[in-house]
């Protein structure tokens, strides 16, 4: 009898493998679609979802970014490539720039439109950070060229 329910167990488990596995390619599959028009060159990328669902799409744009890659997380200091320099910045969890780094980086893209592009991830939507006055709004809007809502 306990044999049985160990199987049936197994069974279940694999069930649910296979499906997480299906739900992770059919979501590769999608991704893919959506950042043949998100790797175009300087278009920033708002990616709202799950850390792991970000991660993924994150991983499969990497293919896609040129020049060298800056990555901010919270806790560390920003640092912005200078102006002329082709680069990609990615910052993970805008939310947690402070006030002061949100106004770096809206300065920053003004001298340097043409040259990078800003790829954020996050888990919560920003722009009820917006409304309640938290995040700057001429940010969102620069990091929101394109938004895609990323999950399993």
């Amino acid at each position: 009898m306990e044999s049985r329910s160990n199987a049936a167990a197994d069974q279940g488990a694999a069930r649910s493998h296979s499906l997480l596995d299906f739900r992770k390619r059919r979501f590769k599959v999608l991704a893919r679609n959506d950042l043949q028009v998100g790797a175009m060159p300087r278009t920033n990328l708002l990616l709202v979802g799950s850390s792991g669902a970000t991660r993924i799409v994150l991983d499969m744009l990497r293919l896609e970014l040129r020049g060298p890659v800056l990555r901010w997380q919270p806790g560390q200091p920003l640092v912005l490539p200078p102006p002329g320099v082709p680069a990609t910045l990615v910052l993970d969890n805008p939310i947690a720039l402070t006030r002061e780094d949100q106004q770096r980086i809206v300065r920053w893209l003004e001298q340097v439109v043409r040259d990078v592009r800003v790829v954020s991830t996050t888990t919560v939507p920003l722009w009820p950070h917006v409304q309640a006055g938290e995040f700057n709004e001429t940010l969102y809007y620069r990091l929101n060229t394109m938004c895609l809502e990323v999950g399993l």
